[in-house]
């Protein structure tokens, strides 16, 4: 049995991820939806920054700040059902 997943199983599942939260939160579930996809989306930056042959750190960094800010962003909306 295999160890662990490949870089691009992982970027797919991802992917994955990130259209269940963009399914969840059209139809209704706002913070759920953007808290899935938040999590999704910065898994996937992850797995694209390792990937790459040239490391600048502001590839890194600004995906994953806009991944954190949609994050605190959903934990503190009011009345999000």
């Amino acid at each position: 049995m295999r160890e662990s997943f490949t870089l691009d199983q992982i970027r797919r599942l991802s992917l994955i991820v990130v259209s269940i939260g963009l399914v969840i939160g059209v139809t209704g579930a706002v913070r759920t939806g953007s808290i899935i996809l938040s999590l999704g989306a910065s898994v996937f930056v992850l797995a694209r920054y390792t990937q790459q042959k040239v490391k600048r750190n502001i590839e890194l960094l600004l995906p994953i700040m806009i991944c954190i800010m949609l994050f605190v962003l959903a934990l503190s909306l009011p009345n999000a059902r």
